[in-house]
């Protein structure tokens, strides 16, 4: 997993009782072993200049227990945290046992909060388990970027921000989500003309997901 500084480790675990308050502890208790807050990435910790998006970014150590289903554990977690912490948050799955899972983060700025549940879904996930913590960033919010960057494979174009590269990754799962849809009734078709356009379509999709990508 990414070896996060040891100057910023926090070390705390966050009880059920806490996210009880939240509403949130019988889905809790139902899917996550544990939830802890491992680091906090902030100028203080990480030597990085916040910015007026990224203030600080948090980072949790989720374990999911076994037969969890770790995207609906995000979504249950995140909204609750959203109320509890104002910064974005990366997650670090882990299973029960202790096997590293993935990845996933948000990117809400700091004192923002997400948007709904669409925004939860809209996490930046990957089962990749071993990412380098990218060097020579300028800022937490050049950092923030460039993690999501190797967690969703979407680099930041010149001048984009936080909204602008969540925009972008969600038309991009839309789009994705579509050419999945397509690929099935293509295979489902007999009619050969219909087929054919049908796979027009799915050209446009991928010509549209390629713009996206660079």
């Amino acid at each position: 997993m990414t070896a996060f500084p040891a100057s910023a480790a926090f070390g705390r675990r966050i009880p059920v009782a806490e996210l009880r308050r939240q509403g949130l502890a019988p889905r809790f208790a139902a899917l996550v072993k544990s939830l802890v807050w491992a680091f906090k990435l902030a100028p203080a910790t990480v030597g990085l200049p916040a910015t007026d998006g990224v203030k600080e970014i948090d980072v949790m150590d989720l374990a999911v227990k076994e037969g969890g289903k770790v995207p609906r554990a995000l979504a249950a977690l995140v909204s609750a945290l959203d109320r509890l912490i104002p910064n974005p948050l990366v997650f670090r799955l882990f299973s029960e046992d202790g096997d590293a899972l993935g990845f996933a983060l948000n990117l809400k700025p700091s004192g923002g909060a997400l948007r709904g549940d669409s925004d939860i879904f809209r996490l930046f996930r990957t089962a990749e388990t071993d990412i380098a913590l990218p060097q020579g960033c300028a800022s937490l919010e050049t950092l923030l970027l460039r993690f999501a960057d190797a967690v969703a494979g979407m680099a930041p174009r010149a001048g984009e921000g936080l909204r602008g590269l969540d925009e972008r990754h969600y038309r991009l799962e839309a789009l994705r989500a579509e050419r999945a849809d397509l690929e099935r009734k293509i295979a489902r078709e007999t009619q050969l003309d219909r087929k054919y356009a049908l796979a027009k379509e799915l050209q446009d999709v991928e010509q549209w997901m390629k713009g996206l990508l660079s």
